[in-house]
């Protein structure tokens, strides 16, 4: 339990008062300090592939890096990270008809420090067919290293879910390593986080490749909060789900979907930390970080998890909240999509930790170029 379980239960969803921000729980305080002037002040070249909602831009906006280009099959995708993101330039297209040389012209240079993408992964998760490599969205992580080659950045980001290891024994992620390292040649660092370690109020694992032009000793980031406001929530051992929850009405992107009177009594049924057994949705639990948030379908369902004390779903901010996507961040497009961009995406506190440890190594080479 974090603190008084009292005091937290008497203070969520207290909407009497705009909160002033020693009011704000530690999490709202670390997320408001990530601001839009921030994500504006990067000066390492970046392009941006497989976009989706934006958890990954935005994030590594804030580590110090520039989204030149951002690229996405789903444009409502690419139009809400470049509101966002004002200096990115959009580029709405299928990923299998992009070309290195295509990318660079938009950027305006050829000395891009960063790719970074996150190619659809329903083929490698337990949750869809496991098709890998021979579904044609598998064939998107084939088609992202060949980008990089063609492009040919000091170094890249390609992450993806946990599922992607087992798939076929193993087999399929041995391919899609060696064709990593046939195609760029580059140095190769594997690495499997969890969100929850970063401060992100949210269960979450992906498998990351940071991938380096020149050897150079990388370390991927310790299992805890580091960087901006992190000393706001060094002190917890994990972030509870209700502080994501706290202070969201009047914010953009905050509709409550309306439910029948059916699936209200049955989700009155449903204790926190418990699953709805007919339509498998998972109701929060309040003092713990919240389980894995789902993408949804395109009505805005599947499982986009129960809110702990109101018998309904969560809404788009709240879950953008769970996913430590600052309250300043807002997405654009039907409910349905944006459900789809934010189940898809990095955590933003990740991508940032993941995106210091990048840009620490990128600065260190360039600085070693220039004394040469």
């Amino acid at each position: 339990m974090h603190g008084s379980a009292a005091i937290i239960q008497e203070s969520l969803f207290s909407l009497a008062k705009a909160p002033t921000s020693e009011e704000r729980n530690p999490y709202l305080r670390r997320l408001d300090l990530f601001t839009k002037k921030k994500a504006s002040s990067g000066k390492l070249n970046l392009i941006s592939l497989f976009c989706g909602g934006g958890g990954l831009d935005v994030g590594l906006s804030f580590a110090g890096f520039k989204s030149l280009v951002v690229s996405d099959v789903t444009p409502i995708f690419v139009d809400t990270v470049t509101t966002n993101l004002k200096h990115a330039k959009p580029l709405p297209k299928d990923a299998l008809e992009l070309t290195g040389k295509e990318l660079l012209q938009l950027a305006g240079t050829t000395e891009i420090d960063l790719v970074a993408a996150g190619p659809p992964c329903q083929s490698f998760s337990v949750l869809g067919r496991r098709g890998a490599l021979d579904d044609p969205r598998g064939k998107l992580a084939l088609k992202y290293f060949e980008l990089v080659a063609e492009i040919g950045p000091r170094a890249f980001i390609f992450e993806n879910v946990p599922g992607i290891l087992s798939v076929n024994k193993g087999e399929d992620w041995k391919r899609l390593v060696e064709h990593a390292k046939e195609k760029t040649g580059y140095t190769l660092h594997i690495g499997k986080l969890n969100a929850v370690h970063f401060g992100v109020a949210q269960q979450r694992e992906r498998v990351v490749i940071v991938g380096f032009r020149d050897e150079v000793d990388f370390k991927f980031p310790a299992n805890k909060p580091s960087g901006l406001g992190s000393e706001l929530v060094s002190s917890f051992s994990s972030i509870p789900s209700s502080w994501a929850l706290e202070y969201v009405d009047g914010l953009s992107n905050h509709e409550l979907r309306p439910h029948g009177s059916v699936v209200r009594k049955r989700y009155e049924l449903v204790s926190p930390g418990t699953r709805d057994k007919t339509d498998h949705t998972d109701r929060i639990d309040p003092d713990k970080p919240s389980r894995t948030v789902l993408v949804g379908s395109s009505l805005g369902g599947g499982r986009p998890h129960i809110h702990p004390t109101e018998h309904r779903v969560i809404t788009v901010r709240e879950a953008a909240r769970i996913q430590s996507f600052p309250d300043s961040y807002k997405f654009d497009g039907n409910v349905g999509p944006i459900r789809t961009g934010i189940g898809n995406a990095v955590p933003p506190l990740m991508a940032y930790r993941i995106g210091q440890c990048v840009a620490s190594i990128i600065k260190s080479c360039k600085s070693t170029r220039l004394q040469g």
